[in-house]
């Protein structure tokens, strides 16, 4: 009995240790794989140009690594900071990269002098961008705001509608359901569909009737549509949290099937979901897009896509 003992003893230190040999293997990659995220973002930052290097100082503020982001862009206000629409990036990551609201409203003004400018060339990423800000058009600007809530140009359109939830309190809690609304009209073109998806990915807010609304509709878009990664992206991060786990399983198996799309919006698109969403299982699908993305034929856009793959994986090792 007192050799049994022993043995069972040794056998459990042999089990504990082997553990923690794991996981301190899986902690050290983890931490390797995080630093060769960073260093992407990085590079990426230095070596792209005007939007792909708006995206990677966005990921790297949003990741937890705003370290240079304001400096770099500082000096791309110097250089570019009269370029349509270029300057509404450069604007929104100074924004962001704000210590200060004062000095954030230096920047967001210039953003709203440009959505009211109603002769200007980038009133549509004017529009999207202080959607993306949470800013709502002011009171003093009613009239205006209105007449482009109703413009012939779509996107503009669109996007004014999501940036004026943000009014009150009331107008953002009814928000998510026109624009499931706006989701759900027939007929309508595909691209009708893209930006009120993009608009749910951020806004949230679905009961979860309205969520399966959402899901029908992301399943049942066919799979050549450019809105279905939206739809599916809309829905996959809107899960109501008293739903399993297990609930969002099909659509998530329809989301990662675009890591081998030729489109960099939709391998994008994909790693924002997951980047919300995802768990440690789908480093090992992202990881790859650090270094190659094949399937696409433009360098920029290679970049692009492994700047939105570093930024999920930080994002998802984060939550672990």
């Amino acid at each position: 009995m007192k050799f049994r003992t022993i043995g069972l003893t040794i056998s459990y230190l042999a089990m504990t240790l082997g553990a923690c040999t794991n996981q301190n293997t899986e902690s050290k990659e983890s931490s390797g794989l995080e630093q060769q995220s960073v260093a992407v973002l990085r590079d990426v930052l230095a070596e792209q140009a005007e939007w792909v290097k708006v995206h990677a100082a966005e990921y790297l503020i949003w990741a937890g690594h705003p370290e240079g982001v304001k400096d770099v862009f500082l000096q791309e206000e110097k250089q570019s900071g009269t370029k349509s629409p270029y300057r509404i990036g450069i604007w929104r990551v100074l924004a962001q990269a704000a210590t200060s609201d004062a000095e954030k409203k230096i920047w967001t003004d210039k953003i709203m002098a440009a959505f009211t400018d109603t002769l200007g060339t980038d009133r549509i990423h004017a529009a999207e961008t202080l959607a993306k800000l949470r800013i709502a058009p002011g009171p003093e600007e009613k009239v205006l705001t209105e007449n482009t809530l109703n413009s012939p140009v779509k996107p503009l359109a669109l996007y004014t509608k999501w940036s004026v939830a943000f009014i009150s309190t009331d107008s953002l809690k009814m928000a998510p359901s026109r624009f499931l609304e706006m989701i759900g009209e027939k007929p309508g073109e595909p691209a009708d569909r893209i930006i009120p998806a993009y608009a749910l990915r951020q806004l949230k807010g679905l009961s979860e009737k309205e969520w399966e609304l959402l899901t029908q509709a992301a399943l049942s878009e066919p799979a050549a549509s450019p809105a279905r990664i939206y739809l599916l992206s809309a829905a996959f991060t809107n899960v109501p949290a008293n739903l399993p786990p297990q609930a969002a399983r099909q659509i998530h198996t329809e989301i990662v099937k675009y890591k081998t799309s030729a489109s960099k919006g939709e391998i994008s698109e994909m790693a924002a979901a997951l980047a919300e969403k995802g768990t440690k299982e789908d480093i090992a699908l992202l990881e790859p897009l650090l270094t190659k993305a094949e399937q696409l034929t433009s360098d920029t856009d290679r970049a692009d896509v492994a700047a939105a793959a570093a930024h999920a994986i930080l994002r998802i090792n984060k939550k672990q």
